[in-house]
């Protein structure tokens, strides 16, 4: 029998993880030589899966704080402007907004990810495999570039952060 995720909110956004985790597998397993057009589909979804969660808590505390236009944002920044706009503080909201202006956050990187995958240039920084022509590039590959071995390892550090930010404001949304 089938469970509809809607009656919960909680569960839904724990669902959205494990999608991405899902997905990273898939991309770091089975379709690790897949084509690269594939495997940023894959790194894509991981990316939306994983930053869906923490809009859909902001969602949810918005619904409670009854923050007016909230339900039909979906980044990050917009949300914390309407909660701004509508004079709410939340603790959650908090949470999260401290941990996207921390630089150095997996949360403010994966917010960097959104936003650039939203621009036209997202799909340019796809990977170009080495040829004679690009012979070079091999002496500076960047291990963070777009699906090398620490975007990774990025990408599933980001899963853990945003598990554990998740875990951490359910219980705010749960005193409501």
């Amino acid at each position: 029998m089938s469970r509809m995720v809607r009656d919960n909110a909680v569960s839904g956004l724990r669902e959205r993880v494990y999608f991405a985790q899902a997905m990273l597998r898939q991309l770091t397993g089975e379709q690790a030589g897949a084509v690269p057009t594939v495997r940023l589909a894959l790194r894509g979804a991981v990316v939306f899966h994983v930053y869906s969660s923490l809009v859909g808590l902001l969602r949810q505390s918005a619904r409670t704080y009854q923050v007016p236009g909230a339900d039909t944002l979906f980044s990050l920044g917009a949300l914390e402007r309407a909660f701004a706009s509508a004079g709410v503080e939340a603790p959650e909201l908090a949470v999260i907004a401290q941990a996207r202006k921390d630089r150095g956050d997996l949360v403010a990187w994966l917010d960097g990810e959104m936003q650039t995958a939203m621009g036209a240039s997202g799909l340019a920084r796809r990977p170009t495999p080495p040829s004679e022509a690009n012979a070079l590039n091999l002496m500076a590959e960047d291990r963070y570039a777009p699906l090398a071995e620490g975007d990774l390892e990025r990408l599933a550090q980001a899963i853990i952060r945003v598990s554990e930010l998740l875990e951490h404001c359910v219980g705010y949304l749960e005193e409501w």
